[in-house]
């Protein structure tokens, strides 16, 4: 029976392959597909059971109900199904290239109606396609290329060989290869592994000049997934040069233009190398300044290369019938070492005359002639002037001696030479391009005698002292040749000698005397004898010259020795003393300048043989010394030692004014006289010798040395002490004791004496201080009038005013410019000082001014008083009460008044309001009126007062309080009598027995007529009363 089953499933499957499916399903790989079967109940009946096959076998089962669904075999990890009742479902959750298939779905009804239609099965063709994993471009060398990318770079006639290959595809994709959109052929390989496709294409070129700019292009294309992959490569090739062209100068050039040749090469890639000879010497821009290079390069449409070298250069004649050429190659051609591309340009240069002179040096003697030549080279040749020049200046040729220099005969032949024929000769040729000087020259010496000049080294004066060499120099000014080979000697007109000292026939054969310089003599240790005039004659291959001019030769020596004589013999302080000084022998030249020495140290502003010194001084007592000098030294000098006598003069005299506290412990008085010879001092009181023997005093005297640094010469000191244990109370007598004191000095040689007097002092501090007034009054916005402080002291004391302890003015007046306020009143304090104390008093300023008022309202002694208070200066003021608006009198009211207050008693009996007004007045004038409003009279609660309010609140609160007492009184009584009366009348109906009342009120069941008897005792609310 099964094989019968599986016999009809293989035909039933074959006819439906041979036949078209009923459905057919394409996936991807990867991919999630749903196999759908129909299953047709409502004509068919009920299912019994559904089988699916893969091909012939089969895979799953389903029963009718869906109760049972299995996935046989290795399916069942990668399938599953699911039932419905009208369809089911053969689920992939990944399909695989396997799965590519036919499926068929079986259905068998339990009992198939006759419309059922269904043969029993439905047929799912099932597709499995794959997207490629690798699409791939290498070349020959099995070398990975980029998608647009570049291959190269290769060289015209290599072959290229480019794979395109694509892996894991389904179903077998179709590659093509395209250039320039035509389809190129190729050959392919096809492989098949499990189902998946890899297909390889090789494309293989031999590369030509065609490959320039080439792009081609591997297309990959799947139909079935509408699918198409192209990738590109270009070829990056290399190929030489086909052509090049050289051009520039068409006929000729002249010497001095820019020249400019251009070579063109194209057809390479890459561009070609560019390259200028010469003839055969390569041209650079390093090798010549005059030639520049540019070369530029463009790019053509077939991706080749248009290379253009210009080469500019300025023409000389060296490029006359130069053969250029241009070369050019790439690596192309390198590489295939073939030779480079090039082009040829012949030139013609056309140039001026290139000229040169000979022969190189002609020497003749004067009156000899000489012949130069001129050589050239030209384009063209033919010259169209000629010119000579001798040390650069041209050469007249009008001369009859001189004969050429011509276009037909460019040599120059002189005739009678003369030294002015000296010098260097040059020609200048000119043709039709231009002119040239030769490029060297001849020089032409013409031999003629000497002229000298006569000069000393080093030149003339020289000094005796110095011991120099002179060397006379007998110089050639004039002649040809410039060396002398003999030289005579002059002085003062006189032969000296000739040089060299040797016989012509022993000329060369005694170095000492015969190989000497004939110019130079030396003249050793000059002195004083070697003054004279000098002169030289010069002798060369010519002959004698003439005896050169008289050059004078001066040696300088100091002169002799120094005396000196000085008047007065003995010099006076602040007088003057004259120093004399002379001498016997001047020296050379003769000395008019002296030099001055005063303790050894020179005197830089004095060069006279008289010197005057004033004053003499301190510094003077030393050594004077004299000598004169000129440019040939210093003479021997001259030396004195000074003697200087001071006359008496004060270096300390007294003061003009000497003073002393009168209690002072210490006092002295001193002074100090300079004197030479010595002398001494004494004192004097107002005229009168003070003797040793005074108590009052002790004298100290000394004798001091000279002072360098202040220029005092020895000195008397003397100091007169005051003894004030002497004194009467050991203090000076203001008036006894200020006196006249002197101090006196003896007459020596150079002077009379001195005397000096100060008048001593006797001084103390400030005392009596006293004021002009101690007190002043004044009105506001008045000035006060001056206060003048004085006091006694000595020295006269100085006076400062303070207030407040700041200083408010300086001098004994207090002045004061401005009007006074009243904030101004107050203390003044006056200081009188001087150096040894001070002393004050005070003054005092009162400020006037009229009364401010200010009424205010009291109770006084029960009555209702209005009070006006002034404020003014002076205090004591008068009072007037006034009603503002009426004509109301104030008789009935008490008014009372002191000087500083006035009270008014208002008077109860005045209903209406008032404003009373109060004026004070003083000394000064009357005050500004100060009023206050007053209502009339009133109920002592309605009044205004403070106390009023509180009063009335507390009056109500009292008698509230009371009526509430009052009340709870009377309840309190009402309800105990109540309760009197209901227990009075009742009794217990328990027992009868009576309740006090009162005896259970505090609990909680107060007013129980019957008490309970137990704890649980039940209390029934009908047979109890309460009372609350």
């Amino acid at each position: 029976m099964n094989s019968i089953v599986i016999v009809s499933l293989w035909i039933l499957l074959h006819i439906s392959n041979t036949s078209c499916q009923d459905e057919k399903i394409s996936v991807l790989r990867g991919e999630k597909v749903e196999l759908a079967c129909p299953i047709d109940i409502a004509t068919c009946g009920e299912l019994h059971s559904l089988k699916w096959f893969k091909g012939t076998e089969r895979i799953a089962v389903v029963s009718g109900d869906g109760e049972v669904a299995k996935v046989e075999g290795s399916y069942n990890d990668r399938l599953s199904l699911s039932h419905e009742a009208q369809t089911s479902r053969l689920i992939f959750r990944s399909v695989e290239i396997a799965d590519e298939d036919t499926y068929l779905c079986e259905t068998t009804f339990l009992e198939p109606s006759e419309l059922c239609e269904n043969s029993g099965a439905y047929s799912v063709a099932l597709n499995v396609n794959a997207v490629p994993s690798v699409i791939t471009l290498q070349d020959g060398n099995r070398n990975s290329i980029k998608n647009g990318s570049h291959i190269g770079p290769m060289r015209e006639g290599q072959d290229l060989q480019v794979v395109c290959e694509v892996y894991g595809a389904r179903p077998e994709p179709v590659i093509s290869w395209h250039r320039s959109g035509r389809v190129v052929r190729d050959n392919l390989v096809v492989e098949e592994h499990n189902g998946l496709y890899t297909v390889k294409s090789t494309l293989s070129l031999t590369l030509s000049r065609q490959e320039l700019g080439a792009t081609y292009n591997c297309r990959v294309e799947m139909k079935d997934l509408k699918l198409s992959v192209d990738n590109q490569f270009h070829i990056d090739l290399q190929v030489r040069p086909t052509k090049i062209n050289l051009s520039g100068v068409e006929h000729h050039t002249v010497q001095g233009t820019k020249v400019l040749l251009q070579c063109q090469v194209s057809g390479a890639r890459p561009a070609a190398n560019m390259t200028w000879y010469n003839s055969s010497k390569l041209i650079t821009e390093e090798s010549s300044e005059m030639t520049s290079i540019n070369t530029k390069t463009y790019l053509q449409n077939d991706g080749t290369f248009e290379t253009i070298s210009q080469m500019i250069f300025t023409a000389t004649r060296f490029e006359n019938g130069a053969s250029m050429r241009c070369e050019a190659d790439n690596i192309v051609m390198r590489e295939d070492m073939d030779r480079p591309l090039h082009d040829t340009l012949t030139l013609e240069v056309m140039y001026p005359p290139v000229v040169s002179v000979k022969p190189e040096n002609i020497t003749v003697n004067e009156t000899q002639d000489f012949l130069i030549f001129c050589d050239y080279e030209a384009n063209p040749a033919s010259l169209e002037s000629v010119k000579w020049y001798r040390n650069s200046q041209e050469i007249k040729l009008n001369s009859v001696r001189y004969e050429g220099g011509n276009p037909e005969q460019t040599a120059l032949l002189i005739k009678n030479s003369t030294r002015h024929d000296i010098g260097a000769y040059t020609c200048e040729l000119s043709n039709s391009i231009g002119f040239d000087v030769s490029d060297n020259e001849v020089y032409v010496d013409v031999i003629y005698k000497p002229t000298v000049m006569l000069t000393m080294d080093p030149e003339a004066p020289v000094i005796e002292n110095d011991q120099a060499n002179i060397t006379l120099l007998c110089n050639i000014v004039d002649g040809n040749p410039m060396l002398l080979t003999k030289v005579r000697w002059f002085l003062d007109g006189e032969f000296l000698k000739e040089l060299p000292e040797c016989e012509e026939e022993t000329l060369g054969t005694d170095e000492n005397l015969c190989e000497v310089d004939p110019s130079k003599m030396l003249l050793q240790n000059v002195g004083r004898e070697f003054i004279g005039n000098y002169s030289c004659e010069g002798f060369n291959a010519a002959g004698w010259g003439d005896v050169s001019e008289e050059n004078p030769l001066d040696v300088y020596y100091e002169p002799g020795n120094a005396s000196m004589v000085h008047y007065p013999y003995i010099a006076i302080k602040r007088r003057s003393v004259t120093f004399n000084c002379s001498i016997e022998d001047r020296g050379n030249p003769a000395a008019t300048r002296y030099r001055w020495l005063r303790g050894g140290k020179p005197v830089l502003d004095v060069v006279t043989p008289s010197w005057t010194v004033d004053p003499v001084g301190l510094d003077s007592r030393t050594t004077f010394s004299c000598f004169a000098y000129n440019e040939g030294g210093e003479g021997y000098p001259a030396e004195v030692n000074l003697e200087v006598h001071a006359p008496p003069a004060f270096i300390q005299k007294l003061q003009p004014y000497t003073g002393a506290l009168f209690s002072t412990a210490n006092m002295s008085l001193s002074c100090r006289v300079e004197c030479i010879p010595s002398c001494s001092i004494s004192w004097f009181k107002d005229g009168i010798g003070i003797d040793e023997s005074d108590e009052r005093y002790y004298i100290t005297n000394t004798y001091l040395p000279a002072e360098p640094a202040t220029g005092d010469f020895e000195s008397a000191y003397s100091v007169l002490h005051f003894n004030m244990s002497a004194w009467p109370n050991g203090i000076l007598d203001r008036i006894k004791d200020s006196s006249n004191y002197s101090c006196v000095s003896t007459n020596n040689s150079a002077g009379p004496g001195v005397r000096s007097t100060t008048y001593f002092g006797v001084e103390y501090p400030p005392e009596n201080t006293s004021l002009s007034s101690t007190t002043i009054s004044v009105e506001e916005g008045k000035i006060p009038p001056k206060i003048v402080c004085s006091s006694r002291a000595y020295p006269e004391p100085a006076f400062y005013w303070t207030r407040n302890g700041e200083i408010i003015a300086k001098g004994s007046a207090l002045i004061v410019d401005d009007v006074l306020e009243r904030s101004d009143a107050g203390k003044y304090t006056c200081t009188a000082f001087n150096k040894h104390g001070n002393h004050s008093t005070d003054a005092y300023i009162d400020i006037h001014y009229k009364p401010t008022c200010q009424i205010m309202r009291k109770e006084v002694e029960d009555e209702d008083v209005l009070i006006c208070v002034a404020t003014g200066s002076p205090r004591e003021s008068e009072f007037e009460w006034s009603v503002k608006y009426a004509n109301d009198s104030l008789q009935s009211h008490r008014i009372k008044s002191d000087p500083y207050e006035s009270y008014l008693t208002l008077d109860d009996a005045v209903s209406a309001m008032r404003i009373y007004v109060c004026v004070a007045s003083n000394n000064v004038g009357m005050g500004t009126p100060c009023e206050i409003e007053v209502a009339g009279y009133v109920a002592w609660w309605l009044k205004g007062d403070v106390l009023t309010p509180y009063i009335l609140i507390g009056a109500v609160a009292a008698l509230l309080l009371a009526v509430i007492l009052v009340c709870i009184i009377i309840i309190c009584i009402c309800r105990r009598k109540r309760r009197q009366e209901k227990f009075t009348g009742e009794s217990s109906t328990a027992g009868g027995s009576q309740i006090e009342p009162g005896e259970y009120e505090n609990l909680p069941f107060h007013g129980l007529q019957t008490p309970p008897k137990k704890a649980n005792d039940t209390i029934t609310a009908k047979s109890n009363t309460y009372i609350f």
